[in-house]
Order: structure tokens, then C-alpha cells, then sequence
């Protein structure tokens, strides 16, 4: 991503605290990986990045002798089809690029606050990228977990840039053989811990002597990555050219070209004209579903100005049938979109479903369950009774989410369904709450989701609970169960 005022603060303290001149870090600024930080002993367990190189050479991370966090740190979840390939159509990438990154999502055991950030529109995109400006991003497996659940395929990214990232990459690509083991360590990563690619982000000018070796990087780590994790992507960021300039195209061309050709795609930086995505389409020919446009929701110098407008962006990508790389949707929670978060959620990704529509369907198999569950709340239940009061968040526990269309903007919608945390939920965290009233002999229905189910002979049972509020007649819900055949 080019140099911008916001992108410059968010990483000054990590400048300031790799310097020789380091001042002491007080409790609360300190992140937990960074010393006195000790991976091998026992401890809450964390997810946490590389952030030497040294330490990705040496396959500490993979060492349960040394990283007593790496076996909360491997995801549980694996894609409905694993191996599948992505669709011949245009795709929507979602990179997760949030304060830096790792905050309540690197408790891969969850926590407490009910508010934390989360996702659950994956029914409308296809890749979602894990990003922070530290060398290797480890997706948490929370996220690998819930993205799976939907069908979503996960990366982590690897990234260089300042001057400590051109000193990396010097490293890296001095030979081949180099270049080959460090592509062989990101490859062994993603199978171990259970996510399926990586985002690679070289942001560093570098001498024309080191492209080939950095071409042959991105090579091998395709290869290795597609023998090892079927279905997996190495998508590569437009940054560096192939004469070694740090120059963002903003489109495919003959400049960045040679690293899309070794790779499954190219997520192209968002400050491009009205006019890029065709030319990006015309050059990619039959692999333009592989260009990705990039959408920078903060706004800063993307086309149609992001944040509530993204959908300008979008829209002119669908009219040129090419795919999309939707950077920085935590804008939403960042910013405190008002009223809530909530709300802003639901309102702003209802842009992105009306220009795109909806891209995945579920359930694709049986048996299929759901109890709605965000994977945040401020209580639990268990069959109808409550078992815990206490606020927590993991996204891992996140259940199917239904497809609920946004009726925020409606005057006086007659019913309005959405998730509630609060009240009296039958399973997990979070139910589907409808409110409103109906006039006589009305009849109200609501999509929760779309199936992609080969049905066969026989019966198909439902299972479902339902909680009646009453308030005349009684001030507590009853719960019932029911089933249908």
C-alpha cells in the first residue's frame, strides 16, 4: 500500500521499538509477543506473528519444544470441499487490515468482551486475508475456523517494507537456494496450521541483481503450496515492479505481469482510474477473475471514495466483470460508525450484496445446524437454560450465519428480524429475533439461508426451537422445540 499519513503513525511505534535506542515500553503499549515474551513457556495461549527473519529460518514457530502456543494456534475447521477451486467468476477478497492487528481475536480460547470485532457476511465474498505490517501474519485460527465454515478460504501475508525490509529481502533473495527455503518455511506454515495461502506484499525497492531470485520465491512457494494444500493461492500485491521499482501500477501490466504469471492472482493497489479495471482484464485475458481491484474502505485516494460509497467502486468492477479486493472493512468498527456497530455492519455490507449479490451458499450438505451464533455475546445457553452470565467472544464458536437482508433504511418495515445477544436464546450466544406487528391474515417470511443440497428421496427433518415473548400474559418466555418432517 503507498505511503499515506495514517499508514506512517500505525507503524511509527514499530519503528520506534525495533530501534538500538529502545526507551522502556510501559504494561499497556506492549503487545504480548514482544519481549520479555518467552514462546516456550507455559501460558495463556496466543496468536501472534514472525517478526524476524531468523526466527522464520529456523522453524521455531513449528517447535512444540519452543512454542508452547502452536497447538491452540492450528485450525480445527476444514473447507465443505477442500482441493476445490475457486469459481470462474468475478471474486470478492476481504484483507483484514485492523489496529495493527491481533487484538481480541489473538486469544485463540476466546475472552470477554462481547463487543470485540467480528465478521459474519461471508456469504458474500470468496478470500479473506489476514493482514498486519509485521514480516509474517499469522491468520489466528478463529478466523480460519469461521471462514471455513462458509466456505471462505483463508491467507496470512507476508510483507517487507522501510529499509528493515529491504535489508530482509536482500537476505532472502541473495541465491536461489535461499529463496527456495524461505518459500518452503511459508509453505509448511500454511499446511500446519491449517489455512490455505498467502498474500506476499514486497514494498522495498530492490537491485535488479535480486528479481529473478524473488520471481523464483514466488514461483516455489506456489508450487509447494498447491502440492501440499490443495485448492491453496499465492496471490501477490502490486508493489514492486520486475525491474526491481517500488512503484504502484494500480493495474496489470507488463511491469507486474511477470510475478501474476507465476501466481494464483494479483491484488491490485486501490488508487486506480476509472479506466484500469478494463485495461487490467484485457491483458489478464482468460485469468481476469484472477486481477482482484483493489477497494481501500478508509478511502484514501480509492476510486468512488470508499467507506459509504464503496459500492461506486464495486459497482463499476461488476459492469467490467473483474474481481475485487476489498481492503480495511474494519473502517466500520474503527471509526464507530453510528448508531452501532451492529447496525453499521449490516447497513454497509448491504452495499456490497446489492452490487454483488450474494456469492456463497449454504447448507451445501446434511446434516446441517445452526443457533445463529455470532461468536460474541453476553451470555450462554445450552438447550434453553442458561449455563454462564458472563460476556465473551471467540469467533471460533461462530455458527452458520443466516442471510438477513438489511431493513434499516425501510420506514416502519413491519417486522424486522435480526440477531440478538440478549435475551433469551435456546444454543450459544445469539439467536434470530423477529420484532414487529402484523395486521390479520398477513403473511410474513424471511430467507435465512440458500441451500445448495442434491435432495434425494425420502424425508427431510427440521429441527427448531422457538421463544415466544407475551408480555400481557406472562413476564418470562417459554421455549419450545419443535420438529417438522
Amino acid at each position: 500500500m503507498p505511503f499515506t499519513l495514517r499508514r506512517f503513525l500505525r507503524r511509527l511505534r514499530t519503528m520506534i521499538s525495533s530501534s538500538d535506542n529502545e526507551g522502556p515500553v510501559s504494561e499497556d503499549d506492549r503487545r504480548p509477543w514482544e519481549p520479555p515474551f518467552d514462546a516456550s513457556k507455559p501460558a495463556p495461549p496466543i496468536s501472534y506473528p514472525i517478526t524476524e527473519l531468523a526466527a522464520l529460518a529456523s522453524r521455531s514457530y513449528l517447535s512444540d519444544a519452543s512454542n508452547f502456543h502452536l497447538p491452540f494456534n492450528r485450525a480445527s475447521t476444514p473447507l465443505p470441499s477442500p482441493g476445490a477451486p475457486l469459481p470462474p467468476r468475478r471474486r470478492v477478497l476481504v484483507c483484514h487490515d485492523m489496529q495493527g492487528g491481533y487484538r481480541d481475536d489473538a486469544a485463540p480460547q476466546g475472552g470477554a468482551n462481547p463487543d470485540a470485532y467480528a465478521l459474519w457476511h461471508w456469504h458474500l465474498m470468496d478470500i479473506f486475508v489476514y493482514f498486519s505490517h509485521y514480516l509474517v501474519t499469522l491468520p489466528p485460527p478463529c478466523w480460519t475456523n469461521t471462514a471455513h465454515l462458509h466456505g471462505v478460504k483463508v491467507l496470512g501475508t507476508f510483507i517487507a517494507e522501510w529499509d528493515k525490509g529491504a535489508e530482509i529481502c536482500r537476505e532472502m533473495f541473495a541465491t536461489q537456494d535461499s529463496a527456495q527455503m524461505y518459500a518452503e518455511r511459508l509453505q509448511e506454515l500454511a499446511a500446519t496450521l491449517g489455512f490455505d495461502g498467502w498474500l506476499i506484499n514486497i514494498e522495498v525497492k530492490l537491485d535488479i541483481q535480486f528479481i529473478d531470485n524473488l520471481k523464483e520465491f514466488v514461483n516455489h512457494l506456489t508450487d509447494r503450496m498447491h502440492a501440499a494444500v490443495p485448492g491453496s493461492l499465492v496471490i501477490w500485491y502490486d508493489a514492486v515492479t520486475v525491474n526491481g521499482h517500488l512503484n504502484w501500477q494500480n493495474k496489470l501490466n507488463e511491469y507486474n505481469k511477470p510475478f501474476f504469471d507465476l501466481c494464483d492472482g494479483l491484488f491490485v493497489n486501490y488508487t486506480w482510474k476509472e479506466n484500469y479495471p478494463q485495461d487490467s482484464a484485457a491483458v489478464a485475458g482468460e485469468r481476469k477473475y484472477d486481477v482482484y481491484m483493489g477497494i481501500d474502505v478508509f478511502g484514501r485516494n480509492s476510486y468512488g471514495g470508499g467507506q459509504w460509497n464503496t459500492n461506486v467502486a464495486l459497482d463499476l468492477l461488476k459492469k467490467d466483470d473483474i474481481s475485487t479486493a476489498i481492503f480495511a472493512p474494519g473502517w466500520i468498527y474503527e471509526t464507530k460508525q453510528p448508531p452501532d456497530f451492529q447496525s453499521a455492519q449490516n447497513r454497509w455490507w448491504d452495499l456490497v450484496e446489492k452490487s454483488w449479490g450474494v456469492l456463497q451458499s449454504y447448507p451445501k450438505r446434511l446434516p446441517f445446524y445452526s443457533d445463529f451464533d455470532q461468536g460474541r455475546g453476553y451470555q450462554v445457553s445450552s438447550e434453553g437454560l442458561q449455563v454462564s452470565r458472563d460476556p465473551w467472544n471467540n469467533i471460533s464458536c461462530q455458527s452458520f450465519q443466516p442471510m438477513l437482508k438489511y431493513t434499516g433504511d425501510e420506514v416502519h418495515p413491519p417486522l424486522i428480524t435480526s440477531i440478538n445477544f440478549k435475551d433469551g436464546q435456546y444454543s450459544g450466544g445469539g439467536c434470530v429475533t423477529v420484532k414487529g406487528g402484523l395486521n390479520q391474515n398477513t403473511i410474513f417470511s424471511e430467507q435465512l439461508f440458500e441451500a445448495s443440497i442434491s435432495m434425494e428421496d425420502g424425508p427431510l427433518h427440521l429441527f427448531y426451537s422457538k421463544c415466544f415473548w407475551v408480555p400481557t400474559l406472562t413476564p418470562d418466555p417459554c421455549m419450545t422445540r419443535k420438529s417438522q418432517s
